[in-house]
């Protein structure tokens, strides 16, 4: 099945819950990846990259039955992103990538390691106005 993702930077939670596979061309920093739930990934970097139990998202608009979502990532995956060295992301991102295999998702780890680093960066790009990192996914 094909999920398109995006990750990217809003000011707030009105302007992010207008963006999704129907407004694409929305100016924000943003970047885009396929064929993983990124809410069960969010859940596995937080415990992977901040070292804890992950908080978990926040949705902005709820999944309902048109397989469309829009949520929050927890400000301590956030921070641990900024923070963490590319040596970091990639050993997280190679635990990602087993810990995917395991549950069948099957996420490659150059992938994992592509993924990561540009989420770090829109981490960091987000860190500057203060502004919350937001991904929506579509997954039909």
């Amino acid at each position: 099945m094909p999920i398109t993702v995006e990750f990217f930077v809003a000011p707030d939670d009105e302007v992010a819950a207008q963006v999704g596979p129907r407004q694409r061309r929305h100016g924000f920093p943003s970047f885009a990846c396929a064929d993983f739930y990124p809410d069960d990934a969010v859940a596995d970097w937080e415990v992977l990259l901040a070292e804890g139990v992950g908080t978990g998202s926040r949705d902005v608009v709820p999944m309902k039955n048109d397989g469309f979502t829009v949520f929050q990532l927890p400000s301590g995956l956030c921070s641990a992103l900024v923070q963490a060295s590319s040596g970091r992301l990639v050993e997280a991102a190679g635990a990602w990538a087993e810990l995917a295999a395991v549950k069948d998702e099957g996420v490659p780890a150059e992938t994992a390691v592509e993924i990561l680093t540009e989420l770090a960066g829109l981490a960091r790009t987000a860190q500057g106005p203060r502004q919350p990192l937001y991904c929506w996914y579509f997954a039909p």
